[in-house]
């Protein structure tokens, strides 16, 4: 025993930690006052810590008793919660005074700190005479201050411990939505369904959405942790109490993301300070009208154009459609008197002079000019110069015709296929391409198919006509074959190279960073390109691959003019009226009729067409003409001419920058003295800015070119958000709610804005205000 207890008294007289007493708690009073003694302890932080953590000695057991047959009683402990008693060495204790009494002044009471009183007899009156004392209750309110303390640090543990149990299940659902929103946004963007018509757990294909959550729980553990927790919920017949994975998440995490990117695009539009609207509508799968919102503005000195909105509509007068852009604009917190372009087809209902939306919208601000849109002009153009000779007339309805008669039948197109593997053996066969009806500029595609399988289409069509037994549509075949004449090549041969240049540049004035000067540049090129074209030289070379292809292929060319034996004698009263005269002008030879009446009379009308709607006459044209001489270096690097000044003046005058009239000039002189753009255009002025923050050298010139790129050019933008609109809403997918049906079309759409994924979760968090998962 002795060595046992030099042992313990080499242990436990160095400094100790809290954990170093856990030996104790294997004895039967761990919290004896004899122990103190017993293993050398000293009354240091840790254990006091320690005791008041076990709290005082208090067994309940038989009592000894001593001499005079007394015993320490149980019921002291009630009536002194202080009171501690030591079974080892028979005697009663002072738990406050044995811990916190350690002060000078005490050291010599040691009765009920470390000796301990057994006088039964007297220990009522001692334990009254000891509660009175100044050192006890000294040590009592020591003693509930260390409790108290002890409990705030146990509760601020707990609390502790709760935020950080809280936090790890916030950060775990985070990561499940990080998780989840990704994989939302690859649907949206690739315009993909959702959800699918079985979506329970026996389902073999539960949708896309949920097929995916599951795919990429395969290859990641936190989304498969979420899985098997959802699974075994659901095989125990519990409802989890949050999957993430319902189709009201799916709407709001989608909600929360179209937001998200719309505002944005909002910021930037606040920041232009600036805009202009481009409108359009469209009939969806659902016969629903839809009109979709678009904003060009200058953001960074870059020109650019956003999606805003979709919007179905009962009626599209010019007065309901005013409405419409009226209250976007307020949904959006965009003001009216920032618009400064308009830009929509030429429907009456939008450019109606006088009830058209772009009159309408003047009406509130006349800064908002309207510009229609230069990609149906060019449309507009081809139609008309189409129909300037019946020769053309004639030549679009066969190629139509050919389209369907092939296209239309499987056995037909089959058969069309052989014949060409068959003339081009080892080549890919060509289709035929339908002829749209609104994107003229698309028929080049159709006109150069054509004229590369001819020989197929004649081989063909001949094929038909010589099967035996007849075929049904021998008759069809021999009309159309009989309409592949010497004329139907000759068009053929003068459209294909005119509408090729056209495409191009319809190309070119779809783009979205174009301006309208670079627009202007487009159209002036495509006006010069047609005046070359129209020469005797071009159409002789023409008409000569015309005359080669046709004996090529067995077709006759016309020995003499057509309908000139049969032309009637013009009266005499009419013979010398200038009109007669000119059309009594008879052509000498085939190939100069042909010149005349066709070719020329073609490239006329286009060039006329061109001319008249890209050169017309209104206050919008002013306007841009005027900006139009701002970034033409040759008007400024000497001496301003007349025609500049007064375009100053008028842009001045009409945006009501009258006192900066002077120090434009000057901006205009030292810019175009100082730089060389590579283009004529306004962005590319506002590139050059960009390199040397031009805005704030030539403030007033960067506000007038900012408007000049502002204004719009094309509604291209529109017409590529009604392609991803029948991508999205489908025959499939008509049940498609209007606000989920917007904010998809704009995560499909501007798929270029990154998606900071905290924020999302945030909007989402404030969507619903009491959400059953910790975010």
């Amino acid at each position: 025993m002795e060595m046992e207890s030099e042992a313990a008294t080499v242990m436990y007289t160095r400094e100790k930690k809290p954990e170093d007493f856990e030996f104790l708690l294997q004895l039967q009073n761990p919290s004896d006052p004899a122990h103190v003694k017993k293993y050398n302890l000293t009354y240091n932080v840790a254990f006091t810590k320690f005791s008041n953590s076990v709290g005082p000695c208090r067994p309940i057991l038989p009592f000894p008793k001593n001499e005079q047959g007394r015993s320490f009683q149980g019921q002291w402990y009630e009536e002194h919660p202080w009171l501690e008693y030591s079974p080892e060495n028979d005697a009663m204790y002072c738990f406050s005074c044995r811990l916190f009494m350690n002060d000078e002044k005490y050291k010599s009471r040691t009765g009920w700190k470390s000796v301990g009183l057994s006088l039964w007899k007297q220990a009522k009156g001692k334990m009254k005479e000891h509660s009175r004392t100044e050192s006890h209750m000294l040590g009592m309110i020591r003693w509930n201050a260390f409790k108290r303390k002890a409990l705030d640090t146990a509760l601020e543990k707990a609390d502790f411990e709760m935020q950080a149990a809280k936090e790890r299940e916030r950060q775990k659902n985070r990561e499940i939505i990080y998780r989840l929103i990704d994989i939302i946004l690859y649907l949206a963007k690739q315009g993909m369904a959702f959800r699918g018509d079985n979506e329970s757990l026996s389902s073999s294909n539960k949708g896309n959405f949920l097929e995916l959550v599951e795919l990429v729980g395969q290859y990641d553990s936190v989304l498969k942790l979420h899985l098997d927790n959802i699974k075994e919920k659901q095989a125990s017949c519990q409802k989890p109490q949050v999957s993430l994975l319902s189709n009201r998440i799916q709407n709001d995490l989608i909600r929360a993301m179209a937001i998200y990117v719309k505002q944005e695009i909002l910021k930037e539009v606040r920041e232009a300070s600036i805009f202009s609207i481009l409108l359009d509508e469209t009939t969806d799968v659902s016969h629903i009208e839809q009109v979709c919102f678009v904003v060009r503005y200058v953001h960074d000195m870059t020109i650019k154009e956003r999606f805003i909105q979709l919007c179905d509509v009962q009626s599209t007068t010019g007065e309901q459609l005013e409405n419409l852009v009226l209250n976007l604009l307020k949904e959006n917190q965009l003001k009216v008197e920032d618009i400064y372009g308009q830009g929509y087809d030429g429907a009456a209902n939008m450019s109606g002079p006088y009830k058209g939306l772009q009159s309408r919208i003047q009406k509130q601000n006349e800064k908002a000019l309207y510009v229609h849109c230069h990609a149906h002009c060019l449309n507009l153009v081809l139609v008309e110069s189409s129909k300037s000779s019946i020769h053309f007339v004639s030549f679009f309805t066969v190629v139509e015709k050919l389209y369907t008669f092939i296209a239309n039948s499987t056995k037909r197109h089959a058969a069309f296929v052989q014949t060409q593997q068959a003339i081009n053996p080892g080549q890919r066969a060509l289709e035929l391409q339908k002829l749209s009806d609104t994107r003229w500029t698309c028929r080049e595609t159709a006109l150069r198919t054509l004229r590369k399988c001819l020989p197929a289409v004649v081989q063909f069509l001949e094929d038909l006509t010589k099967s035996e037994p007849p075929d049904l549509a021998a008759g069809d075949a021999h009309m159309l074959l009989h309409s592949i004449n010497f004329e139907f090549i000759l068009c053929l041969e003068i459209t294909t190279p005119i509408f090729m240049e056209t495409a191009v540049a319809s190309n070119a004035l779809q783009r979205q960073d174009l301006d309208l000067a670079a627009a202007y540049t487009v159209v002036n090129g495509v006006i010069s390109r047609m005046n070359t074209l129209r020469t005797e030289e071009q159409f002789k070379e023409i008409f000569h691959n015309a005359t080669i292809q046709a004996e090529t292929r067995g077709i006759n060319v016309p020995e003499e003019i057509p309908g000139q034996a049969r032309r009637r004698k013009v009266p005499t009263k009419f013979k010398y009226c200038s009109t007669s005269a000119t059309e009594d002008h008879q052509p000498q030879t085939l190939e100069e009729y042909y010149r005349g009446r066709m070719y020329f009379t073609f490239l006329d009308s286009l060039i006329q067409e061109l001319h008249r709607r890209f050169k017309g006459k209104g206050n919008t044209d002013k306007i841009v003409m005027s900006l139009q001489c701002l970034i033409e270096p040759s008007k400024w690097k000497d001496t301003a001419d007349a025609e500049a000044l007064n375009a100053v003046n008028t842009l001045c005058e009409f945006y009501g920058f009258q006192e900066e009239e002077e120090q434009l000039r000057t901006e205009l002189r030292v810019f175009h003295s100082s730089f060389t753009c590579s283009q004529k255009s306004a962005h590319a002025i506002l590139e050059t800015f960009k390199d040397f923050d031009g805005h704030v050298v030539f403030p007033t010139l960067f506000k007038l070119l900012k408007i000049f790129a502002t204004l719009p050019v094309s509604t291209a933008t529109v017409e590529r958000s009604f392609s991803k609109l029948k991508l999205v809403k489908t025959k499939l997918r008509n049940a498609c709610g209007q606000e989920r049906l917007s904010d998809l079309l704009l995560l499909a759409i501007e798929k270029d804005i990154p998606i900071i994924k905290d924020e999302v979760i945030k909007i989402f968090q404030d969507m619903v205000p009491n959400r059953k998962v910790l975010l």
